[in-house]
């Protein structure tokens, strides 16, 4: 048996509206299964997708309300508080799919689980299917699938363009909770938009300093005016072994901050990132130019184009960098977790997994 397959989604922007809306997320999938006795003519089945974002999909959230109230917020220089960030990641759903699914030698007994697959899923929406068996015209070895959301992503018409048939399904309604399963992004995985769903984003939280205000994890926002004093916006402290005899030099391993305070200017933020035994020092730049960064006082290139690692005392990949086309630059700590992103106007911090988290205090030079 032989298996392969691949995936092209692009890194999308995910700390301005404006710019995610304008990006393409334009994802494709393709994949390829062999299979069969030894010594014998295989049976292949290749798979190709494309997943993209309609116009209508994009129009319909342009104008939703919570998006009115995003784009008030970034009147006013914020651009990562809880609204943008919900219509920011809504602004790179996929909502067209196409599938086509050609194959050879398929052995009989598979066909038959096709179909029964098939007629499993029309019983289940009888009153949405209608079926063309006299003209289809179809291609022989091989299926077409078609999928087309509805603006607000509530319903979904399917098509299946099979070599014998072909089944529409229209206006099928589609629930709430199905949603974040069958409606892609190119940056999330499908349980990351279901957390967002189910547990508004709280599973694996998020913490921000915007413009003129901060939200901290548990979603208290309030006013800020940082000036030219460090803040800590986030501190990782391990759980402590009473029994351990590590040595306090082995505990700063686990050392993980992240600082802030305005640059040049109020709207412009600086960030430091101390981890481990680096510290990682993110400053502003013009246009859409990435971050300047620098790493125990050395500047360290981060590009669109590939990834920057930096590794502890035993090799293992401590932090990774890299930059969007729209100069955002992000930040992964694999070790504990967490990403940071900054674009340099704002922070965001997403932490995947449980922490012991201090949020803003002032912090002294």
């Amino acid at each position: 048996m032989y298996a392969a397959a691949e995936s092209s989604m692009p890194n999308v922007p995910h700390m301005n509206y404006m710019k995610a809306l304008n990006a393409d997320p334009t994802s494709y999938l393709n994949a390829a299964v062999a299979f069969g006795e030894k010594n014998a003519q295989p049976a292949t089945i290749q798979l190709k997708g494309k997943m993209q974002q309609s116009q209508s999909r994009r129009y319909y959230l342009d104008n939703y309300p919570l998006t009115q109230v995003c784009k008030h917020q970034m009147q006013q220089g914020n651009s990562v508080l809880y609204a943008c960030r919900n219509v920011t990641l809504q602004a790179n759903l996929l909502d067209q799919y196409r599938f086509s699914v050609n194959f050879e030698k398929i052995p009989a007994f598979w066909k038959n689980v096709t179909y029964k697959a098939y007629a499993a899923m029309r019983f289940a929406a009888y009153q949405y299917v209608s079926e063309d068996f006299i003209s289809p015209n179809n291609p022989p070895n091989q299926i077409e699938f078609n999928a087309n959301f509805a603006p607000d992503l509530r319903s979904v018409n399917l098509t299946m363009a099979a070599p014998l048939f072909t089944a529409q399904f229209k206006n099928l309604r589609l629930n709430r909770n199905i949603r974040p399963w069958v409606v892609m992004h190119p940056d999330y995985t499908p349980l990351q938009l279901a957390d967002k769903h189910f547990f508004k984003g709280q599973a694996f939280p998020s913490c921000v300093v915007d413009n003129s205000l901060a939200q901290t994890f548990d979603n208290k926002t309030y006013p800020i005016n940082l000036g030219k004093c460090w803040y800590t916006m986030f501190h990782y402290t391990p759980k402590e072994d009473p029994t351990s005899s590590e040595s306090s030099s082995e505990d700063d391993q686990d050392n993980f901050s992240v600082l802030v305070r305005d640059a040049s200017s109020p709207v412009e933020k600086e960030v430091i990132i101390v981890l481990g035994e680096y510290n990682i020092n993110m400053q502003p730049t013009s246009g859409d130019s990435p971050a300047k960064v620098v790493v125990n006082g050395q500047q360290t290139p981060v590009s669109k184009n590939h990834m920057t690692e930096l590794y502890d005392e035993n090799g293992n990949t401590l932090a990774q960098m890299y930059a969007l086309p729209d100069g955002e630059v992000r930040f992964y700590a694999p070790q504990q977790d967490t990403e940071i992103q900054f674009d340099g106007t704002a922070v965001k911090i997403n932490v995947r997994s449980y922490l012991i988290l201090i949020p803003f205090y002032h912090f002294s030079k």
